[in-house]
């Protein structure tokens, strides 16, 4: 047993030192654990973790910060996606994105698939309150280009105007493709298809990292815009500073 106990690697965040260093980039700094495994390689910094190990070490035990309260989240509710809770599989009754004729992901062509060409856009919206306006995102697969356009109400025929809107001032061979989500706003893409030139693909349902670009980038956007936030209140400039 003592043999065993001894052959263990100690593990990198039981370091007190880079127990603090990570949480203060996480706390005060806002920094994904990408970002702080990265940058502490680019510094030279003498330290080497990898962002898996640094969430694990949040979900193990909090990275060793006390709790607040019974129940606490802790260190997960400062990550920039707040520590989101995935839906499983099956297990909610899901009635979005029944499309009966959406052409399908797996129809898309490989220069979507592999980043290799710019012009094959994710589309998606960020909802603010409930029935009033919110955000059309647009992500470029391949440079992550973001194009954001407010909406007075997130429906079919906003977002259709807005997709519309928002590329179609981009240059010829800008935009070759869109992969939007399943959501009925989105009911609209042939007409979307016919005035861009482009072709629409659509991801198998409950299966966000098939649009994973701009799923990341609209959970960055939550950080500005938290759910039921009033997008009406904001001027057009104020959305504009947070999306650049």
């Amino acid at each position: 047993e003592q043999r065993r106990l001894k052959s263990r690697r100690p593990r990198l965040l039981d370091r007190p030192e880079l127990q603090r260093l990570v949480v203060t980039y996480i706390v005060d700094q806002h920094w994904s654990p990408e970002q702080i495994s990265a940058r502490l390689r680019f510094e030279h910094s003498g330290w080497s973790i990898s962002y898996n190990t640094i969430y694990r070490g949040i979900y193990l035990n909090n990275l060793g910060e006390p709790l607040k309260s019974r129940g606490a989240r802790g260190i997960p509710r400062q990550l920039r996606h707040r520590g989101k809770t995935r839906k499983v599989k099956g297990t909610v009754n899901e009635r979005r994105g029944r499309f009966n004729d959406a052409p399908s992901i797996h129809d898309r062509p490989a220069s979507a698939e592999n980043r290799t060409r710019f012009g094959h856009w994710e589309g998606d919206t960020v909802r603010g309150k409930v029935g009033k306006a919110g955000l059309v995102t647009l992500v470029d697969r391949r440079s992550r280009y973001l194009i954001a356009e407010r909406v007075p109400k997130v429906n079919s025929s906003f977002v259709a105007k807005a997709v519309i809107a928002g590329l179609s001032v981009l240059p010829n061979g800008r935009v070759r493709t869109l992969t939007p989500d399943r959501g009925t706003e989105f009911a609209k893409y042939a007409e979307i298809e016919s005035v861009l030139k482009a072709s629409l693909y659509f991801p198998d349902p409950h299966a966000p990292q098939q649009r994973g670009s701009n799923e990341n980038t609209n959970g960055l956007i939550r950080e500005y815009f938290p759910r039921n936030t009033d997008l009406d209140l904001l001027t057009g400039q104020e959305i504009r500073d947070f999306i650049d």
